[in-house]
């Protein structure tokens, strides 16, 4: 993958801005903080940072949209949405986005505080979640730009999805935590990255969610060269998915070059999934995960082309159409399925959204999955090609061999690495 350029953009988000007048937002107590931010960027001279003062919570009840070229923040203090829900719904609402900070245009950078008590946004999503409130939910933080850096933000309980990348090219993000963990009712719709865009490195980063830690969708124009590495998902993450595609048949998918290595997931319902829906269009092409950890993983390698969402159908589906997938590598996967207590707590359906079944329990729509699968692989028929899976070591807490539920083989792989079958997981060598 070409990251010539992105290796630079990680340089320079780790140089802090020099300056010795930089442009500091005012804060106003018990007041919205969200005008002043406007003041301060129009009334800085360019060129200078605008920063955010340490110690200090700055109240942003108002969502800010940021169409600015060359704007360097610097986040010392912390960011802080309105904790009255009614209050965050009427202001979604009157949006034109559904975002609380949005940013484009280019040359567009923002660093947070390597102070642990600094440089958080906060959105109090724990009293959404227990009161199970999906009604117009913020997007938190849309970063649509064409070249530019995030670097040691942390967010903290997001009401639903946190950081997306839609529409971004030559962007590096750094060193971010997202904690979305629950004490109560599941947080649905925590995504941590949405990596819709082109030119994407994110590094480094702790994600503690409810949804996808990591997802490559699709757009009007495609998804390419994204890499995502060095990372830690906990909680109760559905991990690290290519996907959902194909979701209308109209809109051919587009993505390609995706890396994904060097992370671990602990606790999460998925680690490496792709999800395509049924009767999807398109090619997802070049793609690559390798050493990746896992423990107390329920679904550590998920592939399905069928993919549908109960509660959002969408277009009508053409039943012999799939999302095709060419180039496909699994490698240097270790740790340990969740064979006792698989699922989270997102399953509050009859059957299960996510398809599970255990002999015990009632059958849901996962057919032959029991605990033990280090892989299933349901390939369309002719829909995927040129697979590589290798070194793979993952085994069930309950000490039985793993399996695999392999159905439709990938066709045109050379050395797929495995038997693709229902049965006994068993690598070929390469």
């Amino acid at each position: 993958m070409a990251l010539s350029l992105l290796a630079v953009l990680a340089a320079a988000a780790l140089v802090v801005a020099q300056t010795s007048d930089p442009c500091t937002v005012i804060h106003s107590a018990d007041s919205d903080d969200s005008q002043a931010v406007y003041t301060t960027i129009s009334s800085c001279p360019a060129g200078q940072p605008i920063v955010f003062a340490p110690n200090t919570t700055y109240n942003i009840f108002t969502p800010l949209v940021l169409n600015s070229s060359d704007l360097t923040l610097s986040i010392q203090g912390n960011l802080s949405l309105p904790t009255n829900i009614t209050q965050v719904q009427a202001a979604v609402n009157a949006s034109s986005n559904g975002f609380w900070f949005y940013f484009t245009g280019s040359r567009v950078n923002v660093t947070g505080s390597p102070d642990p008590y600094n440089g958080w946004i906060e959105s109090h999503g724990q009293q959404w979640w227990d009161a199970s409130n999906q009604v117009a939910r913020p997007h938190l933080w849309g970063f649509a730009v064409d070249g530019g850096y995030m670097y040691s933000l942390k967010f903290l309980q997001p009401v639903a999805w946190t950081v997306s990348l839609s529409g971004a090219n030559n962007v590096y993000v750094g060193n971010i935590l997202i904690d979305a963990r629950s004490t109560g009712g599941f947080p649905f719709n925590t995504d941590g990255f949405d990596a819709t865009g082109s030119n994407l490195l994110i590094e480094d980063s702790v994600i503690w969610n409810g949804d996808d830690a990591f997802a490559v969708g699709q757009n009007s124009i495609g998804s390419t060269n994204i890499t995502f590495r060095r990372a830690f998902v906990g909680f109760q993450s559905h991990g690290l998915s290519i996907g959902s595609l194909g979701k209308d048949p109209a809109e051919p998918a587009n993505v390609s070059d995706i890396l994904v290595e060097d992370v671990f997931l602990e606790n999460t319902l998925y680690a490496a999934r792709f999800k395509s829906w049924a009767g999807g269009t398109g090619l997802a092409k070049n793609v690559m995960y390798r050493n990746i950890g896992v423990k107390n993983v329920t679904f550590p390698l998920y592939l399905t082309q069928s993919y549908v969402d109960q509660n959002s159908p969408g277009a009508l589906r053409v039943n012999n159409a799939s999302v095709l997938m060419q180039n496909f590598t699994y490698e240097n996967f270790f740790g340990d399925i969740n064979t006792f207590h698989p699922g989270d707590g997102s399953c509050v359906t009859d059957p299960c959204w996510y398809r599970f079944l255990l002999p015990v329990f009632r059958p849901y729509y996962e057919p032959g999955a029991d605990g033990t699968q280090a892989a299933i692989l349901r390939c369309n028929a002719n829909a995927c090609s040129d697979f590589t899976i290798r070194n793979v070591h993952l085994r069930p807490q309950s000490g039985v061999p793993a399996t695999i539920l392999c159905n439709n083989p990938p066709v045109d792989s050379r050395d797929l690495g495995i038997v693709c079958q229902n049965g006994t997981f068993v690598e070929t060598g390469q």
